[in-house]
């Protein structure tokens, strides 16, 4: 085991710290990390780490942290006992990653993050990124978990968050950014796995039923909940819902999801309803959005609200107003109904055939007459609906965490797209794609990072490019 002392400098986009190793060494493998960078996870800046080498390479070292020699200013006691603590031994939870670290200096490691981001791959140095947006709450703010099942002692099934690098499962009683119901609702789901002989999926032969759970909760108090499962059979499952809805008042809808392929990918294309409503209704601010099991809703609903008056305040930024805006990514027309007030008319395009009948019943439950939806790939209903604006138009995206494709991209080059508001869970891509546009004659005119992920290292973002 070679290991070597390193002071932190600063955090890497994945979460991790970055720092050189302050003394030389050598006669081994080490005597080049004078000036390599090592990256350290679960590390804070200034911290002076003793660490253990775990891979090299010609310009970087990945390491782990074997004792903390000094504590960085910002470092705390994690509020998790499963977080990683180097004393502690056996595997930590891998599902947050900045629990040591006090909640002022996540916000100002997250607006570095984006700062660097921008600098090194948009090649956009002089943009300025206003200081993060804080979430209402640093705990229990999650409305959605997705947890994995296992094999534990004596094939009784386990439930808990992947350890760290891993699939390897650590089992949780608690955890502090979930809600209360969601942890009591995942408890009582195991000891039915256990009663009723579900038998755990195993990831490397494919054998087992039961892989994962997942709850969604809202501002009310309710929640749904949905077993992913290998096949389609429900073995005990009168028992299963009955038991269910006699521990949870608070339960409205159960289901099923069906994920049959030997894959990483949690959810799988076919959804059942086993009892209630098919979807949960959340508040947020003045509005209430319906969404279906599998449609995309923002995981922290306060945060949430701050992140659309964001995206409404870029939209209208100078006072300006758009004949026609499109929402690409709408999902269930979350943005497009909080800015429909700042625009004619509002086309949100969503590939989730499910979140667009969301979206146009949220239209109809919140009033609103000027937005409509399309359904289908957004590279070609984008494509078709930019050739028949004569302009001028806005265009607001929301894509997944690989962000835009080259295609999405092109159309928002199109004349009539004068400017442009990019949603973004990722810097790296959200850094790339504001690049493009950069070079297509656009200016990055403001970067609002918001903490929608208190614990962790995600960020979000709110982009504002205008064409020049």
């Amino acid at each position: 085991m070679e290991t070597l002392t390193v002071r932190v400098e600063r955090m890497a986009p994945e979460g991790s710290g970055i720092g050189r190793s302050p003394r030389e060494r050598s006669g081994s493998a080490l005597d080049r990390a004078q000036g390599q960078v090592v990256f350290v996870p679960f590390a804070a800046p200034g911290d002076l780490l003793e660490v253990e080498v775990t891979a090299s390479k010609s310009t970087f070292l990945r390491t782990r942290v074997l004792k903390v020699l000094e504590p960085g200013l910002g470092r705390v006691l994690p509020r998790c006992p499963l977080h990683f603590d180097p004393s502690r031994p056996g595997p930590a939870c891998g599902g947050c990653d900045w629990q040591h670290l006090d909640y002022g200096s996540q916000l100002a490691a997250k607006k570095e993050i984006v700062a660097d981001a921008l600098r090194r791959i948009a090649k956009a140095g002089a943009a300025e990124v206003a200081p993060v947006k804080p979430s209402p709450l640093e705990w229990a703010y999650r409305n959605k978990v997705q947890v994995p099942f296992g094999k534990g002692p004596g094939a009784s099934p386990i439930a808990g968050f992947y350890a760290c690098g891993s699939h390897s499962i650590v089992p949780l009683e608690a955890c502090p950014v979930q809600t209360d119901l969601s942890v009591a609702i995942l408890r009582r789901v195991r000891e039915l796995a256990g009663k009723l002989g579900w038998r755990p999926y195993e990831e490397h032969s494919g054998r087992g039923w039961l892989r994962h759970l997942y709850i969604r909760t809202n501002a009310d108090n309710q929640a749904i909940a949905a077993i992913v499962t290998r096949d389609p059979s429900l073995p005990g499952g009168p028992e299963f819902i009955r038991e269910m809805r006699s521990r949870f008042h608070q339960l409205v809808g159960l289901y099923q999801n069906v994920q049959p392929m030997k894959t990483s990918v949690i959810l799988g294309p076919t959804w059942k309803t086993l009892w209630g409503s098919r979807g949960l209704t959340e508040r947020i601010g003045r509005l209430r959005f319906f969404s279906s099991p599998g449609s995309f809703m923002q995981v922290n609903t306060g945060a949430a609200a701050l992140l659309y008056d964001e995206a409404l305040s870029a939209l209208t930024e100078g006072g300006r107003t758009f004949p026609l805006v499109f929402d690409v990514y709408c999902g269930v027309g979350t943005i497009s109904l909080w800015v429909a007030g700042a625009a004619d008319r509002v086309l949100g395009i969503e590939e989730n055939r499910a979140a667009v009948q969301d979206a146009i019943l949220n239209c109809r439950t919140n009033d609103i007459r000027n937005v409509r939806f399309q359904a289908g790939r957004a590279e070609g209903l984008l494509s078709r609906a930019v050739r028949e604006t004569p302009g001028p138009a806005a265009a607001i995206v929301d894509p997944p965490r690989s962000g835009l494709t080259p295609p999405v991209l092109r159309c928002l080059t199109a004349g009539a797209i004068r400017r442009v508001v990019y949603v973004s869970c990722d810097p790296a891509t959200f850094a790339r794609d504001a690049g493009y546009l950069l070079r297509s004659g656009f200016r990055l005119r403001r970067v609002q990072p918001l903490d929608l992920f208190p614990q962790t290292s995600h960020v979000e973002i709110v982009g504002l490019l205008d064409r020049s």
